[in-house]
């Protein structure tokens, strides 16, 4: 090899490498310094929807991941079809708090929903999709009030309904929340009451001395009703105080021939479906004894209690199925004392993952382990 030529060779090698560092850095202003490393987060926790008249509230939780960034905001959407689809949406609220208001619906439609959080990576995993009927579920209970004795144990208190709408009437919830409208501030704990002439149940656990925020909604066979409105203002240990609500963040739907085509992607790791956790309970244990009766279009659950509750009163029982051709969640609740429910009007011979949780203030337990069953047809 002449000098001339390794010359040439070094002076190449020199700038193939140049070459290569001058890539790295320009990819690295391309980079966004945001984005680097980052993942998108997995799906928001314990989503919620309640409906009302041409309208449905939606609410949730963080996910349990930001995916290594902080996130950005949250989507609610409405599909006419359930989701995973490559139809286009029919309406969509965005903001950074945790829960919407979706107008301008169509009573005694079905409609599907699901949530997805965004960070900087892009958006994340969807939230299991949940089916709602606007209209169908009844008004809120009226005349609520709210009342605290020294100990801080909250008495809520509201008029009992005359109708439960189209659907079959379950049960009451009472809850109180740190923030005054719909999306604001964390929640802290419930109570239920099963009949439909019931007017008052008891929130306990609370932090002596904190301000909470009450509201009531009613459950049917068809799903959750829009929460009363107002909601009232109790400081635990003190009375109650009504207080206006701020308005809450409104989103009009987008007619489907403008709205934008965003194809859903399938969800992998649905949000759980409960609206009244806010994590799991330490040194609990899950129901046991843990049944699943196939029936047609019907699933019937009975358990026991748990053999650990790490101190804590039992508030009720959930229990979960998630499955069939729409791959919803759909779920049957219970009060304390009452260990059987049965989730109805599900499809015939598809197949459900089931379990069953214990419900206590502001938390759940594990679920019991997860059982395959099929309904019959």
């Amino acid at each position: 090899m002449t000098t001339q030529s390794l010359r040439c060779q070094l002076l190449s090698s020199k700038f193939n490498r140049a070459l290569v560092l001058l890539i790295s850095i320009l990819l690295g202003v391309i980079q966004s310094p945001l984005s680097y490393g980052a993942n998108p987060p997995t799906a928001p926790q314990y989503v919620e929807v309640m409906s009302d008249t041409n309208q449905v509230a939606i609410t949730w939780d963080p996910p349990s991941s930001n995916g290594g960034e902080s996130l950005l905001n949250y989507t609610a959407r409405i599909w006419n079809l359930p989701p995973p689809t490559n139809s286009m949406m029919f309406a969509s609220c965005t903001t950074t708090q945790f829960g919407c208001i979706i107008s301008g619906l169509i009573s005694g439609t079905v409609y599907y929903v699901d949530v997805i959080a965004s960070n900087s990576a892009g958006a994340g995993t969807p939230s299991s999709a949940k089916s709602i009927s606007p209209g169908a579920t009844g008004k809120p209970p009226s005349n609520v009030s709210a009342t605290s004795d020294s100990k801080g144990l909250i008495t809520i208190k509201w008029t009992p309904l005359t109708s439960a709408g189209t659907g079959v009437f379950s049960w009451y919830t009472a809850e109180v929340f740190t923030g005054s409208e719909i999306g604001a501030g964390s929640y802290a704990g419930f109570c239920t009451s099963g009949a439909i002439t019931d007017s008052s149940c008891l929130i306990g656990g609370l932090k002596l001395g904190a301000t909470y925020y009450a509201q009531v909604r009613t459950y049917t066979s068809l799903g959750s009703g829009f929460p009363s409105f107002p909601r009232i203002k109790i400081i635990a240990g003190s009375s109650a105080v009504p207080t206006a609500s701020p308005t809450p963040t409104k989103a009009t739907p987008r007619a489907s021939t403008s709205a934008k085509a965003t194809p859903n992607s399938t969800s992998k790791s649905g949000s759980q479906a409960s609206p009244i956790a806010t994590g799991l309970a330490s040194g609990v244990s899950y129901p046991r004894n843990v049944k699943v009766v196939s029936l047609s279009k019907a699933l019937r659950f009975s358990w026991s209690p748990p053999k650990y509750t790490g101190g804590l009163k039992i508030l009720g029982y959930r229990a979960d199925a998630l499955g069939g051709s729409d791959k919803l969640i759909h779920e049957c609740r219970t009060t304390a004392k009452v260990f059987t429910c049965t989730i109805k009007n599900l499809e015939p011979k598809q197949v459900f993952n089931v379990a069953v949780y214990t419900m206590f203030a502001g938390k759940e337990s594990p679920s019991s382990k997860a059982v395959r069953i099929v309904t019959k047809g």
